[in-house]
């Protein structure tokens, strides 16, 4: 058996889907995905897309997502999505070529003696380390199962994130003598750690002691909650508790919903006045599965819930550490473990009742000739059927995750790390392959989809039923209001500073694909057409560029807000 078909073997043992963009240094690879009866292949036209359409993927099956990219550019390329994935701890697993051993940088001392030797070979390995919790080059064949074995296991156990195995096409498959072919009964295999990490009972008495004792209880549910597989096990304690509870926003809008009744919204900079309130004036913060980075603590993190003994359960001990936020009391765990150790302890909560505030359509008015963002996610969620929702970055990311509501069970997709533009497309298409095809909503802004609009075409050949609404408000709506804040001129933002934008009626059109324009309040009808649209259909929102929005919040400035029943 060459190499890349025992490669496919593996991936048809970890997936049902692999995201491709073909190339000469993943021949052989490419060769045996065609062969496979298992895997369906998703040929992007970016690597980007391909990393990002596995991470949202990955989101969706709260498992690895798998990628496949070429040598040089193609692994350049797929770093955005790589980078993406690191920073929200998703699984991914990307397998990319290189030249053959043969054409390989010689090193000396470690350190490469040449730029490049081979046509298109590039030294990926070391510029993803960084970004990897495994990079290998897979350098013999014999080596094959066990990099692979690895590799998956390092993506999936801890906490998770994306891993790299590049494989040479020497390795993959036969080019000269009988490099390329092995052996599978005589491949050696990897032997996972035994790991073990559990919650001291100390400090889970402390725990119990601290929350019985606080007046103004309050616990932030994080996403490394939904990654260690604990929601089931967190909705069993938050309804035994009956605590209130908050969810980071952009990270974990989708943990907790408000069907939970002592549910006070998504917190941070960008989130709910109630949520953020919640925080500035609770006396215990118990926080679980969230890294807390500044979107939650603001930055005036030294502010960040100052009247509170804050607890803080994370698989990554580095995070509780950061001088961005002081934990009095640090849990190393599990985020599911902690939470199942809790549920078996007997509490007595104070109950804390607070008056859940939600934004007003009316408060956040633009100009009438344009649609009010606000009266489109309202409507949105009256209809979104219980959709996966993917957005991107900017107001198509922001704005959603201040107003649109959802229901338990639906998944809630935003890269929060790293906020590339263009990532809502890709997420959306992994979302909706992750689930079936079954149909997925995907905001995204006029100035974002530039960067990965070329993939409408794999949506449109797959037919995959995705929901994509443009928000058009002139370009890029964070950018401009930042410069104006800050130097009260706008460059390099829009069509007036240098940024056009194509018409996107005449565009979409031409690829074949259902096109709806909502250009203000007194088309709001067309949302719930596009909801039940079959198979893809693309819906522009005319916005006021200068729409109002949420104000941000900055740690503690809730102090004196008068929310409390």
């Amino acid at each position: 058996m060459k190499v890349s078909d025992y490669v496919v073997k593996f991936l048809e043992s970890k997936t049902d889907s692999v995201f491709l963009l073909s190339g000469g240094g993943i021949m052989h690879l490419v060769d045996s995905l065609r062969q496979s009866k298992k895997l369906k292949v998703y040929c992007c036209h970016h690597e980007q897309v391909a990393a990002t359409a596995a991470e949202g993927y990955a989101r969706v099956k709260n498992d690895i997502g798998v990628c496949v990219v070429t040598t040089g550019p193609g692994g350049t390329n797929a770093i955005t999505g790589v980078a993406g994935a690191w920073l929200d701890s998703i699984p991914m697993l990307v397998i990319s070529g290189q030249v053959k051993r043969d054409n390989i940088i010689p090193r000396k001392n470690g350190k490469p003696t040449l730029r490049a030797l081979g046509f298109q070979e590039l030294n990926v390995i070391d510029l993803v380390k960084p970004i990897t919790k495994y990079a290998v080059t897979v350098k013999k064949e014999e080596d094959i199962r066990y990099e692979l074995e690895k590799a998956v296991y390092l993506a999936k156990s801890g906490r998770p994130g994306p891993v790299w195995v590049e494989i040479p096409l020497d390795v993959q498959g036969p080019l000269d003598n009988k490099t390329g072919m092995v052996n599978v009964q005589k491949l050696r295999s990897f032997i996972p750690p035994k790991i073990n990490i559990k919650t001291p009972q100390l400090s889970m008495s402390l725990v119990v002691k601290k929350l019985q004792q606080a007046k103004r209880p309050l616990l932030i549910a994080g996403n490394g909650i939904m990654l260690s597989g604990g929601e089931e096990v967190l909705w069993k304690l938050i309804n035994k508790l009956k605590i209130n509870v908050v969810t980071p926003v952009l990270t974990a809008d989708d943990l907790v919903t408000y069907e939970y009744p002592y549910y006070l919204g998504r917190q941070g900079m960008v989130g709910n006045e109630t949520a953020n309130y919640a925080v500035d004036n609770c006396d215990l913060l118990l926080i679980v599965g969230e890294r807390m980075q500044l979107t939650q603590t603001s930055y005036d993190y030294r502010s960040f819930a100052k009247g509170a003994f804050k607890i803080m359960v994370d698989i990554d001990a580095a995070e509780m550490h950061k001088k961005t936020i002081k934990i009095d009391l640090p849990i190393h765990a599990d985020a599911k473990f902690f939470l199942q150790e809790l549920l078996k302890q007997k509490i007595n909560l104070n109950r804390w009742e607070v008056k859940v505030k939600t934004p007003k359509p009316d408060e956040f008015q633009g100009q009438k000739k344009f649609l009010n963002v606000y009266r489109f996610l309202e409507e949105l969620g009256k209809v979104a059927k219980g959709y996966h929702v993917a957005t991107a970055n900017g107001m198509a990311s922001l704005t959603p995750h201040q107003a649109l509501l959802i229901k338990r069970g639906q998944r809630f997709m935003t890269n929060a790390g790293l906020g590339q533009m263009g990532s809502g497309l890709p997420l959306a298409m992994g979302a909706c392959i992750a689930a079936g095809k079954k149909p997925t909503i995907c905001t995204e802004g006029d100035g974002s989809l530039m960067l990965n609009l070329q993939d409408l075409q794999t949506v449109l050949y797959h037919h995959l039923p995705i929901k994509l609404f443009i928000f058009n408000n002139n370009g890029y709506y964070s950018i401009r209001v930042t410069h104006e804040a800050y130097f009260k001129k706008v460059f390099a933002a829009d069509p007036n500073s240098g940024v056009t934008f194509p018409n996107y009626e005449k565009l979409i059109k031409a690829w074949g694909l259902p096109y709806v324009k909502i250009a203000s309040d007194k088309e709001l009808f067309k949302v719930k057409k596009v909801i039940d649209a079959k198979g893809p259909i693309v819906c522009e929102l005319m916005l006021d560029p200068k729409q109002p929005i949420l104000p941000k919040w900055s740690a503690s400035q809730l102090k004196e807000t008068k929310l409390d029943k």
